[in-house]
């Protein structure tokens, strides 16, 4: 019976002749092949034939991932370590273009030390005595991140971070050591670092990350050209100038600490609310993105740090695409008054509003008589909403004050769902408001919840309730209240009167 071969080798033959055309290549090919696959597949490979037994030393790659398919299940944090250990030890002294370890709770479920205990060694490893040029790390269990502690490395060839489920407690992550890395990216890390700093680096993304709850994290990067800052919890870091910068993209959402205990849209001025680490006069993003070219900033209209900045706001004088949502518009007008003042060749402008009803106040405090600068360059104004309103008409007024023409402006109508309506009834969350004006969260902080569309009112001692006497909840189905309260981010702890106690209980999503 004739020996069986691999799988991959025999689709690699030709079928007219039978001749292996994978094994026909040279090694420093099949070393790159080899270089996607995860390491334990590739060191299988070595007992394919005497040609192959020493290829996996040189392989200009590290992949400890779940790619192993079924055998991986199967893999211990003991297990785990071993083989990496002598893989590290075995292998050539082949620089590296990329190193990938990824290991996760999703296939182990062992003791978390264990599985913690040589990754450290193992980056350092990789980055210093095999001058890895990409490096990507996840490593976590179902209960604990990986905490790095002796970050930042040295490395004058690591040129790509990726950071994914870490926790990083340097006091400061200088890579000045790193002088090649133009590459950041965090994903669904603790930062507890006060400053980010490094004079090379190009492209800095934050995604999912927790920030201090108190101070803030300073971030030196002056030549970073594109920066990403996504959905953060805590608050919000400080941005030192950045001259070299191109696209920005800022999107703050209810989990970001800078929300003001007193006031729904406003800083009070209490220093509980602002933080620590950065004067009440200094501008914690506007100054720092005042460069770029093309801007996205987007959050929660609670979350005040861009209304606060704009109050000393920088100008923008390079700035030719700018996207903004409710934030502008939430307390007053003023903000978006403010912005277009200092945004002389502004090219086009996107204007995401959602429906007003839920959180927008006018306040007419701002003052166009003083208004003088005229947005020339100025192209198309895309205002994209649920209905044509009284806010889309005073902005449209006042983008006339700036020399904009009515044909210049594309409104979108419907772009936003229209209200959920149940029977007869149009539900929307008016706001769910206790003596702090909003919604006690599992955390104790105050949420309001913008994003939802359906009106409840939780007492008759509420003024929102009192305009709204002949809808009172107590008068719908138990299951409205099930699935109006199913669509809360932290629904599970909302307790009002002792009847709602129990709606938890009921509702339809988990």
């Amino acid at each position: 019976m004739p020996p069986k071969r691999c799988k991959h080798i025999a689709e690699a033959t030709d079928a007219a002749t039978g001749e292996d055309l994978l094994s026909a290549l040279p090694d420093a090919i099949l070393q790159v092949v080899l270089s996607f696959l995860p390491s334990d597949e590739t060191v299988r490979t070595c007992v394919l034939s005497r040609r192959w037994r020493h290829l996996w030393k040189s392989t200009p790659a590290l992949r400890v991932t779940r790619g192993g398919g079924w055998r991986f299940m199967e893999w211990r944090a003991w297990t785990v370590n071993n083989f990496v250990n002598q893989l590290l030890l075995l292998r050539d002294r082949v620089p590296l273009d990329e190193c990938e370890i990824s290991i996760s709770h999703e296939f182990l479920n062992e003791d978390e030390d264990e599985l913690f205990r040589f990754a450290d060694t193992w980056i350092r490893h990789a980055v210093s005595h095999c001058q890895a040029r990409v490096l990507k790390v996840r490593i976590r269990t179902a209960s604990y991140l990986l905490p790095l502690v002796n970050l930042p490395f040295s490395s004058r060839f690591l040129t790509w971070v990726e950071l994914t489920d870490v926790i990083l407690r340097s006091c400061s992550l200088d890579f000045s050591t790193c002088p090649a890395l133009e590459d950041l990216s965090m994903r669904s890390c603790r930062i507890y670092a006060r400053r980010i700093i490094s004079q090379s680096l190009r492209r800095l993304s934050i995604t999912r990350c927790h920030f201090r709850s108190k101070a803030r994290t300073c971030i030196s990067t002056p030549c970073l050209v594109s920066f990403k800052l996504k959905d953060i919890d805590g608050r919000a870091p400080l941005l030192e100038s950045m001259l070299s910068l191109v696209t920005a993209f800022v999107r703050l959402d209810y989990s970001c600490n800078d929300t003001c205990r007193h006031k729904a849209y406003g800083d009070c001025g209490d220093d509980g609310c602002f933080g620590q680490s950065a004067g009440r006069n200094r501008s914690v993003l506007l100054q720092g993105l005042s460069g770029a070219t093309n801007l996205e900033l987007t959050c929660d209209p609670q979350v005040f740090i861009f209304r606060k900045d704009s109050k000393k706001c920088p100008t923008f004088t390079m700035l030719k695409t700018l996207l903004l949502n409710d934030w502008c518009v939430a307390a007053d007008l003023s903000v978006l008054v403010r912005l277009l003042q200092h945004t002389p060749v502004l090219e086009n402008l996107t204007l995401q509003l959602q429906p007003r009803e839920v959180y927008v106040f006018l306040n007419e405090s701002y003052n166009l008589a003083e208004q003088l600068l005229l947005l020339k360059h100025l192209k198309v104004v895309e205002i994209k909403c649920y209905k044509e309103d009284e806010v889309v008409h005073k902005i449209v007024s006042i983008l006339s004050t700036f020399g904009v023409l009515p044909e210049q402006i594309d409104i979108e109508q419907n772009f936003f769902p229209a209200p959920e309506k149940i029977g007869e009834h149009t539900l929307e969350i008016w706001s769910l408001k206790n003596k702090n004006g909003g919604v006690r969260a599992r955390d104790g902080r105050v949420r309001w919840c913008s994003t939802c569309r359906w009106w409840l009112a939780l007492g008759n001692d509420d003024p929102v309730a009192s305009q709204h006497s002949g809808k009172h909840p107590v008068f719908l189905p138990h299951s409205y209240f099930c699935l109006c309260f199913s669509s809360l981010i932290y629904h599970g702890v909302i307790y009002i009167s002792e009847p709602w106690q129990a709606i938890h209980t009921g509702l339809f999503l988990a």
